[in-house]
């Protein structure tokens, strides 16, 4: 592993805060609502934290954390699109705003470690089979947003379908053992910190017994509307007043 240096260290740690913050609001306002919820403001700590932790990752030529940062800083910037454009009726689109930071991200981490060749550092990172364990739970771990970003695309509207907490205990464990083989301790902290509120998330979903509320019953919901704004239903016709002979 590439020995961080102590800033290098304070940001991945700054970043893993972050990661940490947007899953504790989730987790408070989750318990008070005896079911799992999904604010809103879930999404703008995690592009905070996909930016610090993608140039933590970049620097320390972490393959595996950086794709993934990536994909997911793209679809964190595009719930905060669906989530304005549901509430003004028009929002900015992600696609600038993601190139934009991803550049800068990767242009902060890009000076580590210079004396090194890139391909060599990639490769000091860790061995082929853990590089392809950590691959698959960045994977599985990233891939619960696409298939949240497919049903809030759906919906229109940001939402959260309940298979998002089960790739996410799956997904986290992979790159927890991952983690731990590369000995970086940032990884270490914020995948374990996640497990205890994916676990406790699922633990919430068995006691409603009932989908997420900004999950597919939220998408239905959505749907229901749309077609009562399509197909309204008939008004009665109200019966003509009649005078009583005199």
């Amino acid at each position: 592993m590439n020995p961080a240096q102590p800033l290098w260290l304070g940001v991945g740690l700054l970043a893993q805060a972050m990661f940490s913050a947007r899953f504790l609001v989730q987790w408070l306002l989750s318990e008070r609502a005896r079911r799992s919820l999904l604010p809103v403001h879930f999404w703008t700590f995690s592009v905070a934290g996909a930016v610090l932790l993608l140039a933590y990752a970049v620097h320390q030529r972490d393959v595996v954390i950086a794709l993934g940062q990536l994909v997911g800083l793209a679809i964190y910037l595009r719930n905060i699109e669906l989530v304005r454009r549901a509430a003004l009726g028009r929002s900015p689109g992600f696609l600038l705003p993601w190139l934009g930071l991803a550049a800068a991200s990767i242009a902060a981490g890009l000076p580590g470690h210079l004396d090194t060749p890139l391909a060599q550092a990639v490769a000091d990172r860790a061995e082929p089979a853990w590089m392809a364990l950590g691959l698959i739970g960045q994977v599985l771990f990233t891939g619960r947003f696409v298939v949240q970003l497919y049903l809030s695309e759906r919906a229109g509207s940001s939402v959260n379908p309940a298979q998002f907490w089960y790739l996410s205990v799956a997904g986290s464990l992979l790159l927890l053992g991952y983690a731990v083989h590369a000995g970086d301790p940032v990884i270490v902290l914020g995948q374990s910190f996640g497990l205890l509120v994916y676990v406790r998330n699922l633990v919430l979903l068995r006691r409603a017994r009932e989908p997420d509320h900004h999950g597919e019953d939220f998408e239905e919901e959505v749907l229901a509307v749309r077609e009562h704004e399509l197909h309204p239903p008939p008004q009665p016709i109200p019966p003509h007043d009649k005078k009583e002979p005199t």
